[in-house]
């Protein structure tokens, strides 16, 4: 057996430092949410469900709930319609004639987010969106975009340009033959790509602290103000909550992806 060169030991002992910078979070939060005190403090006496009841029976942390699912539901559908068309346009165009459109659908990630939320604030403050579930749910979905533009621009690569020429050929018009020969071919990338942009809108916070006040309040933005006013355990029992459901989205987009590209 072949002893490991220095530079293969040096990346396994990095992945496993960045894998326990990413899980000793939990480690501590998920206790922190079985704790038996009223503080965000360790269980002193024993486990207790208490708080994870008080979440489920709080109409104000169920609303909040509610509204995470409907925005991060309808900006999911705004964010994985524009991108989608956008890809599929990009890859008709070809990579010569289509690269300012790509960064143009590429600029949400590359815009710091405090810059593009004081724009957004302006911008809604003049038109009268600030503060609504519309204004939380076009700005959720601008960030999303270049998640599914990536997904679906890489599950393209995968798909032969001719499929959409001889649908052309056939007499189908441009909308029919993506709608009919391009999507199917492209389902699990579809179905990858609403999974990430429903995970950005769930996890978003520092644009929605900007465009919204008193009538919008998600689940991110509850949390914020909930450290910022008392170090209520709920906040951990919520985290733990949103952790969870992420983690059930990432299985099912890599169940979803499976051993294809497409």
């Amino acid at each position: 057996m072949t002893a490991r060169s220095p530079v293969k030991r040096l990346l396994d002992a990095g992945a496993v430092l960045a894998l326990a910078y990413l899980i000793l979070p939990l480690a501590v939060v998920v206790p922190v949410s079985l704790t038996d005190q009223r503080m965000l403090s360790l269980p002193v006496d024993g486990l207790s469900l208490q708080h994870y009841e008080t979440v489920f029976s709080s109409p104000v942390w169920l609303s909040s709930a509610g509204q995470s699912l409907l925005i991060g539901a309808l900006s999911t559908a705004l964010a994985l319609a524009i991108g989608t068309w956008s890809a599929i346009g990009c890859w008709m165009l070809g990579e010569r004639r289509s690269g300012f459109f790509r960064v143009v659908n590429l600029l949400p990630v590359v815009v710091p987010s405090i810059i593009y939320a004081l724009g957004a604030y302006r911008l809604f403050v003049d038109i009268g969106l600030f503060d609504t579930v519309l204004g939380v749910v076009l700005v959720h979905a601008v960030g999303a975009i270049p998640f599914v533009f990536i997904v679906i621009s890489t599950s393209l690569a995968f798909v032969d340009l001719s499929l959409m020429r001889a649908a052309r050929s056939l007499g189908a018009g441009m909308l029919r033959a993506a709608v009919l020969v391009i999507l199917p071919n492209i389902k699990t990338g579809l179905a990858s790509a609403a999974i990430f942009a429903f995970l950005h809108s769930w996890d978003e916070v520092v644009i929605t602290l900007f465009v919204s006040s008193t009538a919008v309040h998600t689940l991110p933005r509850k949390m914020w103000e909930g450290l910022s006013e008392n170090l209520d355990p709920t906040i951990a029992c919520v985290a733990v909550v949103m952790v969870l459901l992420t983690l059930v989205l990432l299985l099912l987009q890599q169940r979803a992806k499976g051993p294809s590209a497409g």
